[in-house]
């Protein structure tokens, strides 16, 4: 195809160079574009709502749990972009001992372990709980949908349309190394909703 600025057309911008591998010169420094990454596209939160309630208990407005819901739908493909990209990860790394450990904590010794596979099950985990929270705040908004209807909620409601949320971010916890959220069936969390 022939590009001109008649009819308005650029040409496609130029390849990046193709990277050449060079032997570490034992430097702890890293130069520019060595160790960092940069997000030609990157993701804009979705913007919160604000209202300004100077009340005291509980407050329902249902526009703001359907725009929470939507934001939280917009996270979602972000993570499976990520966990895609993640697949198709493997180390090269050669057939010495230091080259096999760093093989074996990247993807494991076959290919299917490793902090690999612990990110993409951590991305899973936040996916369902992201999903499930969506879904839970999906089902409120729908339920109450005026101040009448806000005022009949209980907080079993609340308990109910949340079920496994909790689950799910403790599953990505105890992947990712760490430990859950201690979670005691039937109790409300206290105010400021840490539970021990």
């Amino acid at each position: 195809m022939t590009y001109g600025t008649l009819d308005g057309t650029l040409p496609p911008p130029p390849p990046p160079p193709e990277h050449k591998a060079q032997e570490w010169d034992g430097s702890s420094t890293l130069g520019n574009g060595h160790g960092t990454y940069t997000n030609s596209n990157p993701f804009t939160p979705p913007p919160v709502p604000s209202k300004g309630g100077g009340g005291k208990g509980t407050a329902v407005d249902t526009p703001s749990m359907k725009l929470f819901a939507d934001n939280l739908d917009l996270l979602l493909q972000p993570l499976q972009k990520a966990s895609d990209a993640l697949t198709p990860v493997t180390v090269a790394s050669g057939a010495f001992y230091h080259a096999n450990q760093i093989r074996t904590k990247v993807t494991g010794t076959n290919g299917d372990d490793g902090i690999k596979a612990q990110y993409i099950k951590v991305l899973s985990d936040l996916t369902n709980g992201l999903t499930d929270l969506r879904e839970g705040v999906k089902t409120l908004a729908a339920k109450y949908k005026t101040i009448d209807d806000a005022n009949g909620m209980k907080s079993k409601d609340l308990t109910d349309a949340m079920d496994g949320v909790t689950d799910d971010f403790n599953s990505m916890m105890t992947d990712n190394g760490g430990t859950g959220a201690v979670n005691t069936p039937g109790l409300a969390p206290p105010p400021g909703g840490k539970t021990t």
